[in-house]
């Protein structure tokens, strides 16, 4: 009898981490789907830097705090008791999100969507080092697998829209900030998962608006430029961070890092319905590559879990 309750039990929590981490995916995807747009919205208003990040703070800052409060019950004690609870580590991860979003904004700005994306899809690889290092969460081989095809993958991305001048390396340069100052913020998210790190993107995206106030953002934005902002920072900012850090609480961080490295092909494909960039054949190959590693690690690994 005893042995049975005892199989039942495992079963039950066999059951309950894969929900869990199937869970945890599917917020990922979302997420990833919605910081996929950012060079779309980039494009699409053709401001600064300083001005992007200014507006783009805002509006994400209200994303998030209407959603803390609605899921606090629309109670403002207990917004403000979020925001109270993620501690010094949840301030960290608002640094660090402040700068992989500067870095990210103001390298768009010197290289191509694609160089971008594909300096980002070393991410799986810093963070499962990072992982290994910070918090004892080592990668599986089946992981390491994956995140080698997806970095081959964004490797023909990279190839395909390669060009080599002063600008380009300074912006790549700042997409390698970007990329590390994410890695370092994705694990800290896991390491502290017991604590509500919402807030921290909040936090975060109000830094960007400050430190943006040194640089004079133009202030004077049209209509139109109001409710595009207000769709970057609702949309792609604030969901994309509500999400991915609801799923990176949930899932080993080398396998978030995996996931969101869809961004990679997604990036230019928005700009290329949108804008007519249109990627090479070598480009296009490259994405249907990093797919196939992330959706192929999501069935292996989804497998493993649902195994007594």
């Amino acid at each position: 009898m005893t042995e049975v309750i005892s199989a039942q039990s495992e079963a039950i929590n066999t059951s309950s981490a894969r929900a869990a981490y199937l869970g945890g995916i599917a917020l990922l995807l979302a997420g990833t789907i919605c910081f996929s747009s950012a060079g779309f919205y980039v494009r699409a208003i053709g401001r600064d830097s300083e001005t992007l990040l200014f507006w783009r703070g805002i509006f994400t800052a209200f994303a998030i705090i209407g959603f803390i409060w609605w899921r606090s019950g629309r109670s403002a004690s207990k917004t403000i008791a979020e925001f109270h609870g993620m501690g010094l580590p949840g301030y960290w991860v608002a640094v660090l999100s402040t700068a992989s979003m500067a870095c990210f904004v103001a390298s768009l700005q010197y290289t191509s969507v694609a160089n971008n994306s594909f300096i980002f899809g070393i991410g799986p690889f810093m963070i499962a080092g990072l992982a290994w290092m910070m918090i004892a969460e080592r990668p599986s081989a089946t992981t390491l697998a994956c995140a080698t095809i997806a970095l081959l993958g964004a490797g023909l991305v990279l190839g395909s829209s390669l060009q080599l001048s002063g600008s380009r390396l300074i912006g790549d340069g700042l997409a390698v900030l970007m990329t590390l100052s994410f890695a370092v913020k994705t694990v800290l998210v896991r390491q502290h998962r017991g604590r509500s790190m919402i807030a921290a993107g909040c936090v975060g995206a109000l830094i960007g608006t400050a430190g943006a106030l040194l640089f004079g953002p133009d202030y004077a934005i049209s209509w139109r430029e109001v409710g595009l902002f207000a769709l970057f920072g609702f949309t792609q900012q604030g969901a994309g961070l509500i999400l991915t850090t609801l799923g990176i609480a949930r899932v080993p961080a080398a396998h978030a890092a995996l996931i969101m490295t869809l961004d990679l092909p997604l990036a230019p494909l928005w700009v290329w319905l949108a804008f007519g960039e249109a990627p090479t054949v070598m480009g296009l190959a490259g994405g249907l590559i990093v797919l196939a590693a992330i959706f192929g690690h999501i069935l292996i690994e989804g497998r493993r879990l649902a195994k007594p």
